[in-house]
């Protein structure tokens, strides 16, 4: 599934549409790909570039589902991020039919997934800027299964479908080592923050101390 044809071939050719407006069109993220969308929201967070490196002309891939009003987006989610930011005033939308079968939503997802693991490793990434153990938990939840396992086969890692921390590491070109440090450091800065709740919140202090305490609304707003 490289090529827009063998694309088109699985899933319909695509209707060209011309948008003058953006922002008037009726676009959401489709449900089924809502976790590989955060992905991308997290990755963004780290990456040292800008996304415009990616586009050469204003343009997306768009799906529509009988189910959903307007449009929705299933891959190519660093385009949907980059427009919806940039807001052009004029944009091809290539239209396809979403799938209602099993198979070829599954199929969907671990192109959309693979698409993801390409763009992952395609930036330098400031780790500083990075939560490691909450990307590789999105990663894990959100992404095809087939994706991720044909992906370890291709490193030499063992044969399963998840995400570990050393092919991440890979991906993002550092080492497992690194992403431990960082993982440490933001473990370490939010103990600190509870410890300093803790002795300043009398609610923090019972939340932590006492597990029989139940919070109430009202405390909530005279804290």
């Amino acid at each position: 599934m490289g090529t827009t044809f063998e694309f088109n071939q699985e899933f319909g050719a695509a209707k060209e549409v011309c948008c003058k407006n953006l922002n008037k069109l009726h676009l959401s993220v489709h449900p089924n790909f809502y976790g590989i969308h955060f992905c991308y929201q997290e990755v963004l967070k780290s990456i040292k570039a800008d996304l415009s490196i990616f586009v050469s002309h204003p343009e997306l891939r768009v799906w529509r589902d009988p189910n959903i009003t307007g449009y929705t987006v299933a891959n190519n989610f660093h385009l949907y991020l980059y427009w919806s930011n940039t807001i052009p005033q004029n944009i091809k939308l290539l239209v396809h039919s979403f799938p209602q079968d099993v198979e070829k939503i599954d199929l969907l997802k671990q192109q959309t997934s693979s698409e993801f693991l390409k763009f992952l490793s395609s930036f330098h990434h400031d780790l500083k800027k990075m939560n490691p153990e909450r990307l590789q938990t999105l990663i894990n939840s959100s992404l095809s299964p087939k994706a991720m396992l044909d992906l370890n086969k291709e490193n030499s890692f063992k044969p399963h479908c998840s995400m570990s921390l050393d092919l991440l590491a890979q991906l993002l070109s550092c080492t497992r080592n690194q992403l431990n440090h960082r993982n440490n450091i933001i473990k370490q800065q939010r103990r600190n923050v509870l410890n300093q709740l803790e002795q300043t919140s009398g609610i923090v202090q019972q939340l932590l101390n006492n597990a029989d305490f139940v919070l109430s609304p009202d405390q909530l707003w005279k804290s």
